[in-house]
């Protein structure tokens, strides 16, 4: 397979975007003119090509906070048959290429934080960190991917001038030891991983780690009340974690467990040892 990367900026690339978009979420796509305006105005869309066909995309646009301009990933949608092959992680590389040559320093995104293979890309693959919880973010959603439960999540952010080239946590001083989880998974009667809370002394803790369902579009599937009480417990523990100052900064799978773990560790903490002054 040849698979080339392209800045998408023709009515006609865009169109076939759109219909790689309906494909994906199964529902209408963004108007046309809304993302032709929005890459004529500072936004940025890439495409994925395997000999010549759009098979990915991602696309985003121009966002401000405190006076900054950032870039606001909004979408990333992969062909179902071409998932698993590292197309997202070079998209969001590319993403990160172009954006910088155009001036921006941060880039913006939020994502279902129960979805593992979202987590660990974001987080684990291209470093960037979750620095908040929105819940219920987009509302009730209908599409194929989002409906029958509540669209929490993770706002994250990645700063560009800090583009990951090593592991900024030593996942192997942590493989063994499950002290820091103050969640779990454990099973119910008829084998479903359900989430247990863990009493952990926080305060003396420099990291925790909270595991979620390594296939979380399966238990949703087969099972929706099990879902539900994954998203609600969650968003309780990822509430109050951000509260209190902690931040999910890396990820981390062991092969042949069915779930993954969120790393955090202080906001406060993190920017020191970074020489920082400002927060996320």
């Amino acid at each position: 397979m040849s698979l080339s990367l392209q800045i998408i900026e023709t009515m006609e690339r865009l169109k076939e975007m759109a219909e790689l978009e309906a494909d994906v979420w199964g529902t209408a796509p963004i108007p046309l003119h809304q993302t032709l305006t929005a890459v004529k105005n500072g936004g940025i869309a890439i495409g994925a090509y395997a000999d010549g066909k759009l098979v990915g995309f991602v696309y985003s646009f121009p966002g401000m906070q405190n006076g900054e301009v950032y870039l606001c990933s909004h979408m990333m949608g992969i062909a179902e048959s071409f998932r698993d092959q590292g197309i997202g992680y070079r998209l969001k590389m590319k993403q990160a290429e172009e954006a910088q040559r155009r001036g921006y320093r941060r880039i913006r995104w939020t994502y279902d934080p129960l979805q593992s293979r979202n987590g660990y890309l974001n987080l684990a693959k291209l470093g960037a960190a979750a620095v908040d919880y929105v819940e219920n973010c987009y509302g009730e959603m209908d599409d194929a991917l989002n409906s029958e439960l509540p669209s929490d999540r993770f706002l994250v952010e990645w700063r560009l001038d800090e583009l990951r080239t090593e592991k900024r946590i030593s996942i192997a001083a942590l493989s063994e030891d499950r002290n820091a989880a103050v969640l779990e998974a454990g099973k119910t009667v008829d084998g479903w991983l359900r989430p247990v809370l863990r009493d952990v002394d926080e305060n003396a803790a420099p990291l925790l780690l909270t595991a979620i369902p390594l296939d979380f579009p399966q238990l949703k599937e087969r099972n929706l009340a099990l879902a539900l009480e994954w998203r609600l417990s969650t968003r309780a523990l990822f509430v109050r974690l951000f509260a209190e100052g902690w931040i999910a900064v890396d990820a981390m799978r062991r092969k042949g467990e069915p779930v993954m773990h969120y790393i955090w560790v202080r906001q406060e903490e993190w920017l020191r040892k970074k020489g920082e002054n400002d927060g996320y």
